[in-house]
């Protein structure tokens, strides 16, 4: 049976991090089983994981990942707390399993988002908000040019997955898939 756009959206938007994990791993492994599925995604992935590179290395360059650590370190945490794995769906998760990418939750503890790893932020194609916000330490802080390269680097890694994101729901949405249980 096909799942119907409500229900479909429902599964793919609302829930736990977890409910979400495993939505994009069924999904996952549905997808990949079926072949000619993902051919049509190739090309647009290998831009992604290029644009995701490009993002990365920017943000390394900025020494984001000293600050951002430096700041997660202190009382209260930094801005990747519990609630940011809210901001993710199951599409964003199966973009990021597309790529290659081990998703797994994190140990839960109160103040850090589930998929925030040691070295960082699990997702190298990262949730909407993730890419959109920049703290004040950040804004503050960097080079205006720097700052100009770290956004473009983002909006070009958004829009690709936005692209992406459109293209998965509609085979989601094409093919028929068991739905996950909430």
């Amino acid at each position: 049976m096909t799942i119907a756009n409500n229900q479909l959206m429902r599964v793919i938007y609302e829930g736990r991090p977890a409910d979400k994990l495993a939505t994009a791993k069924a999904l996952h492994g549905k997808l990949a089983s079926c072949p000619g599925v993902l051919p049509p995604l190739a090309d647009e992935l290998d831009r992604l994981r290029q644009e995701c590179q490009a993002l990365a290395d920017q943000m390394e360059a900025m020494g984001l990942g000293r600050l951002c650590s430096r700041c997660a370190a202190q009382p209260g945490g930094g801005c990747c707390g519990a609630s940011m794995a809210d901001n993710t769906d199951a599409i964003q998760i199966l973009i990021n399993l597309l790529l290659g990418v081990q998703v797994a939750m994190q140990p839960e503890n109160e103040e850090d988002c589930c998929f925030l790893g040691p070295a960082g932020c699990l997702f190298p194609a990262k949730p909407i908000f993730c890419l959109n916000y920049n703290c004040t330490h950040i804004l503050t802080g960097a080079d205006p040019a720097d700052m100009a390269t770290l956004y473009l680097r983002s909006a070009q890694v958004l829009n690709r997955q936005i692209r992406i994101d459109g293209m998965l729901l509609d085979m989601v949405r094409d093919r028929p898939y068991p739905t996950p249980k909430p």
